[in-house]
């Protein structure tokens, strides 16, 4: 099982968390994130989007219900069509926004 942005894979206990990392982060971050995903998990976002908040970070997050993880996966089971096609207009923003 692969694992998530969330939870990086550790070689050992001191290695950086996601949250750790914010302070160094110097670019807008977009999130695009399936309410009912188990990683990161609804709260684990609303932390990050807290930490984020807090450091004046640029960052845009948006939640899409009935969707989990991979809703973007056109061959998966977990594929959500309006999450996705929402997803895709929401890059298209960012991108035309922050690298124009």
């Amino acid at each position: 099982m692969g694992r998530s942005w969330w939870e990086p894979r550790r070689r050992n206990p001191r290695d950086r968390t996601w949250s750790s990392i914010c302070p160094s982060c110097r670019l807008p971050l977009l999130g695009l994130f399936g309410n009912d995903d188990r990683s990161p998990t609804p709260e684990q976002v609303d932390e990050l989007d807290q930490r984020l908040t807090d450091l004046d970070k640029p960052h845009e997050f948006h939640r899409y219900d009935d969707a989990g993880h991979a809703f973007f996966a056109v061959d998966r089971p977990s594929y959500r069509v309006a999450a996705a096609n929402d997803g895709w207009e929401r890059i298209a923003d960012f991108y035309r926004t922050h690298l124009s």
